[in-house]
């Protein structure tokens, strides 16, 4: 095949030229996946795709869009968490009912599993203040969370969830509850309340599930 020729999909049959075949995927059965299918794959960004075969890759679009209609018609939104000085920067959306979440901060879409959540933490950057800059959060009220340290001041602030192994391939979410150009100190009181916030409702939720699980 020649520098220039097109590739067709084997998942949809689409004919594709050079630029959009830079954009797919050849697999392992020597088939090639364009680009547009391979953005219906799972989100699973350590997938090998040079070791899926067309069947594979089928089968993870299956799932994918599963997920996706999951999250369009059966998720219904009982519980949010949001940062920001006018609670304008969304973080985390909540299904009790289901036992759902999404990141709402991504607006991808993607569902997952409460219980898939195994831990979580706020990760926090700081930065030391410039001389005669005053800094004044307060953070006594956030003792599970970490503290900045004196003369510095956070500049960022992202909750971390790891997650159990589940379909969408995902191990890790990184969500940011600051903006990411000079957080004043009201974003970086709200990153922290709406962080405790999580705390608290996952620390309630695996109490309940115990519960219910009788253990």
């Amino acid at each position: 095949m020649g520098l220039f020729d097109k590739k067709t999909c084997a998942l949809c049959g689409a004919s594709v030229g050079l630029l959009g075949g830079m954009l797919g995927e050849n697999l392992a059965d020597g088939a090639y996946m364009c680009g547009d299918c391979r953005k219906k794959c799972i989100p699973d960004n350590t997938l090998d795709f040079k070791a899926l075969t067309v069947d594979a890759a089928k089968a993870l679009i299956a799932v994918a869009e599963a997920n996706k209609k999951k999250g369009a018609s059966e998720f219904h939104t009982t519980r949010q968490f949001t940062a920001g000085m006018y609670a304008d920067m969304p973080a985390l959306d909540v299904d009790e009912n289901h036992g759902w979440f999404m990141n709402a901060a991504a607006k991808d879409g993607w569902v997952y599993e409460l219980d898939d959540i195994y831990s979580f933490c706020l990760d926090v950057t700081t930065t030391p203040l410039t001389e005669g800059e005053e800094y004044n959060v307060n953070l006594h009220p956030y003792p599970q969370l970490p503290a900045c340290p004196s003369g510095q001041k956070v500049i960022d602030a992202k909750l971390k969830l790891w997650l159990l192994d589940n379909e969408l391939g995902v191990d890790m979410l990184e969500i940011s509850l600051l903006p990411a150009f000079a957080p004043s100190e009201e974003h970086v009181q709200s990153a922290y309340a709406c962080a405790q916030d999580f705390y608290s409702f996952m620390k309630s939720w695996r109490m309940a599930q115990k519960q219910r699980s009788g253990r």
